[in-house]
């Protein structure tokens, strides 16, 4: 039985590197599962799902080999599990709660797991769009901070006054756009006066470390708070007053391109969407166009981080790579306001919100291909990456993933034009000095 199912699983991956790849990466899988009726009972795109997982991804297969029930949920998945399962997340909660803080926090980590297995399936298996399958990590990103935050709160809230914590995502976060491998980059304000701050820091300091504390079922997220006013150097939380006056009076360009992708994903979330709207509005009021700021920063960052090398492909800060279309968003939307700002703050939306035309369609698409190597790259490497390995052991997977049917050498072809054309366009808005340089 064990070959049968083995068989079935290579014979879903049709020739190329990842059917190479298989039978070590599958091994330890097969032995404790291959008898399974739910691994027995799939076909079609649950069987492919299922074979380009545990052949991409050796850790993801071996956590998957000891969860049989999570097995029989992916043998029932179809279009429609997504939705459904959002509504269950919805009403989800940690068992023990603060009373056995570890095994809730364990808890979060398995459920962090198992649904990024569930969701990758359905991705790779071609279930759902890699969109689909962002906005589902997003959302679990979402449920899982909010959980820690609940348990923070029990364990540290001597008054009402912590409950007046607004936890800010910043980011991919912010507009639902999370990867395989995306860490949470969040700021911290409160409603209140300074005698209430020692109070919801600690609320903070314990949120952040139900998050990326190491325990027994890994960490939940890797946390980012360097987006904060004054960067490391300034305090973690914030109040509503201070961060406005400093976002309207001292903040640098550059970090009203950040807040522009921002939305609050937990804790007292209208009072801090009431503060961010007011500050969008002060920062995207008419003033002169940022252009010039923006390409000197842009610059800094592609000599600093986006380096073009034999080893690495920068498909994120390098020229032409995923930042240049978000500083194109952020900066259009500087330059000309926004009646309107988008509630998920996601580039695609905020690019939209400033320019529309066939030129920005294009924009987009070359936009959304990047989003999908990135992500084939991070789920093929089990961590966050900001470049495309080119060694052909780590490219190839990642080409069958992103291009079926490609080789890497076609997958680094099709990155190399996409990243022409965006630098194409951001150019052209550099040059003109404005992002009408998209309507023509």
């Amino acid at each position: 039985m064990t070959s049968s199912i083995a068989q079935r699983l290579r014979d879903a991956l049709g020739a190329g590197p990842l059917a190479e790849l298989f039978p070590i990466s599958a091994a330890g899988f097969l032995e404790r599962r291959s008898g399974d009726a739910a691994l027995q009972s799939l076909a079609g795109r649950s069987l492919a799902g299922l074979a380009r997982l545990l052949a991409s991804q050796p850790q993801m297969a071996g956590f998957l080999s000891y969860r049989p029930a999570l097995l029989e949920r992916i043998a029932q998945v179809g279009p429609d599990s997504l939705p459904a399962r959002i509504r269950e997340l919805e009403k989800w909660s940690p068992e023990g709660g603060a009373t056995d803080l570890e095994a809730a926090l364990d808890a979060l980590r398995v459920l962090r797991r198992e649904e990024t297995c569930l969701v990758a399936c359905l991705d790779l298996g071609g279930w759902i769009s890699f969109e689909e399958a962002a906005r589902f990590l997003s959302i679990l990103a979402e449920i899982v901070a909010q959980q820690a935050l609940a348990l923070a709160e029990a364990v540290v809230s001597t008054t009402p006054a912590s409950r007046e914590l607004a936890v800010i995502g910043m980011g991919k976060i912010a507009g639902r756009e999370f990867t395989y491998h995306s860490d949470l980059d969040l700021i911290f304000l409160y409603r209140g006066e300074v005698e209430v701050m020692a109070e919801v820091s600690r609320v903070a300091q314990r949120l952040i470390a139900y998050l990326t504390t190491m325990t027994g079922a890994g960490v939940a997220y890797a946390v980012d708070t360097r987006l904060r006013p004054s960067g490391q150097q300034g305090v973690l939380v914030t109040s509503f007053e201070t961060f406005t006056r400093y976002q309207t009076d001292r903040a640098q360009r550059w970090e009203h391109v950040a807040l522009l992708r921002a939305r609050p994903i937990g804790g007292a979330i209208a009072a801090g969407q009431e503060v961010l709207d007011a500050v969008h509005a002060r920062i995207l009021a008419p003033h002169e166009p940022p252009w010039s700021e923006l390409a000197e920063l842009r610059n800094r960052v592609e000599s600093e981080r986006g380096g073009e090398s034999d080893r690495a492909v920068p498909y994120k800060t390098g020229a032409g790579g995923l930042m240049d279309v978000d500083f194109l968003a952020s900066g259009g939307l500087l330059e000309r306001g926004a009646e309107r700002f988008p509630a998920l703050p996601s580039v695609p939306a905020l690019l939209r919100a400033a320019v529309a035309g066939p030129r920005v369609d294009t924009l987009l698409d070359d936009y959304a291909f990047l989003r999908l190597v990135e992500a084939r790259a991070r789920w093929c490497a089990g961590r966050a990456l900001e470049g495309l390995r080119s060694a052909p052991e780590a490219l190839e997977p990642v080409a069958e993933l992103a291009l079926p049917g490609s080789d890497g050498a076609a997958l680094l072809e099709r990155v190399a034009s996409t990243r022409r054309r965006i630098r194409e366009a951001y150019d052209a808005v550099i040059r003109s000095g404005s992002i009408a340089a998209l309507e023509a």
